[in-house]
C-alpha cells in the first residue's frame, strides 16, 4: 500500500493572490487540493475553482491530446492527432506564411500575454520564439496596462495598500466590485472587519452576492458612477472634511476639481443615479467623520 505524501506549492492560475496550496498525493495521483493555512495573506481559503483542481484534472471528459478539425468549420467534427502531427502542421502553416516575401512574416501578431504568470511562459519563451519567427513586435499592452497607468497617474507609485490591513478600517467602499466572486481574500478581511464593528456599503447597479451581505447597498444606474464620486467630493468639501496637508503637498488641479466638484450637489445626482439624494449626503457623512476623527476608511 503506497503512502499519500502532501506537496508544497502554489496555484497556477492568472490570479494576483498566487495562493500556496498543500496537494495530497498518492502513487503518483493527486487526491486532494487545500489551501495553505500558513500563508499570511489567503490563510488556507481557496475559490471554488481551485479548491475542485483535481476534478478538472482527472475529468474524464479532459482533453488529453491534440485535436484537428474534420470537415467543414463549425461542424464540431474533430480528430485526434499527435503532439508531433500537431506541432509540425502548426509549424509549417507559420513558415508559410513567413517564407512568402520580403516583412511577410509580419504578418504574424504575437497576440499573447502572461499566461500562467511564470517567469518562462510569460516573460521569456513566448518572445524568444516569436522573435525567432520574424514576427511583429508587440508591446503587450493588451491586458492591465492601461489600468496600470491610470492608476499610477492617480494614485502614485503605491497603487495600493495590504490587505490585511482592511481588517482595521471603520469603514469599507466596495464600489463596483462582486468581491466575493472575484476578489475572495479581500472579503475575508472585509468580514474580520465586519466582526469588529466596520460599516460596509456597495456601491453596484447589480444586487451582488457581496451587496446582500454588506451594511447598505446603493444600487445606482450603470454608468453614473462619476456622479456619485462627484456628489460625494461636493459634501466633503462644503463640510470641509478635508485633508488640506495632504491635498497641498501631494495633489495637482485641486482647484478644478473642487469647480468641478461644487456643480454637482446631491440633488443633482441623485436625479442622474436614480437614488435617494439622503444616501449621498449619509455615506459623505459617514466617510467624512471617518476621516476627521482618524479612524480608516
Amino acid at each position: 500500500m503506497s503512502l499519500s505524501t502532501t506537496v508544497l506549492g502554489a496555484c497556477p492560475h492568472d490570479c494576483p493572490d498566487t495562493c500556496s496550496l498543500l496537494t495530497t498525493v498518492e502513487a503518483g495521483v493527486a487526491l486532494r487540493v487545500q489551501g495553505n493555512p500558513a500563508h499570511p495573506q489567503t490563510g488556507g481559503v481557496l475559490c471554488t475553482k481551485v479548491s475542485r483542481y483535481t476534478e478538472r484534472s482527472y475529468h474524464p471528459e479532459r482533453i488529453l491530446q491534440p485535436l484537428r478539425r474534420a470537415g467543414s468549420k463549425g461542424s464540431g467534427h474533430f480528430e485526434p492527432v499527435g503532439w508531433d502531427q500537431a506541432l509540425g502542421d502548426i509549424a509549417a502553416r507559420l513558415q508559410a506564411i513567413a517564407t512568402r516575401g520580403a516583412g511577410s512574416a509580419q504578418a504574424i501578431l504575437p497576440y499573447s500575454y502572461a499566461g500562467t504568470m511564470g517567469l518562462v511562459q510569460g516573460e521569456s519563451m513566448a518572445a524568444r520564439f516569436f522573435n525567432k519567427l520574424g514576427a511583429s513586435r508587440l508591446d503587450r499592452t493588451i491586458c492591465a496596462s492601461a489600468a496600470a497607468e491610470g492608476l499610477t497617474y492617480t494614485l502614485g507609485a503605491k497603487v495600493g495598500m495590504r490587505v490585511e490591513h482592511f481588517a482595521q478600517s471603520a469603514l469599507i467602499l466596495i464600489w463596483g466590485s462582486n468581491a466575493i466572486g472575484s476578489n475572495l481574500h479581500f472579503w475575508r478581511y472585509a468580514q474580520e472587519a465586519k466582526r469588529l464593528g466596520a460599516r460596509l456599503v456597495c456601491i453596484d447597479p447589480r444586487r451582488s452576492e457581496t451587496a446582500e451581505k454588506c451594511h447598505e447597498h446603493i444600487a445606482l444606474l450603470p454608468g453614473t458612477d462619476a456622479a456619485l464620486a462627484l456628489a460625494l467630493m461636493h459634501e466633503l468639501i462644503t463640510h470641509d472634511w478635508l485633508d488640506h496637508d495632504y491635498i497641498t503637498r501631494h495633489t495637482l488641479g485641486w482647484a478644478l476639481l473642487r469647480e468641478r466638484a461644487l456643480a454637482w450637489p446631491p440633488e443633482r445626482a441623485a436625479a442622474v443615479c436614480a437614488i435617494a439624494p439622503e444616501q449621498i449626503r449619509a455615506l459623505a457623512r459617514d466617510y467624512g467623520s471617518c476621516a476627521a476623527a482618524g479612524r480608516p476608511a
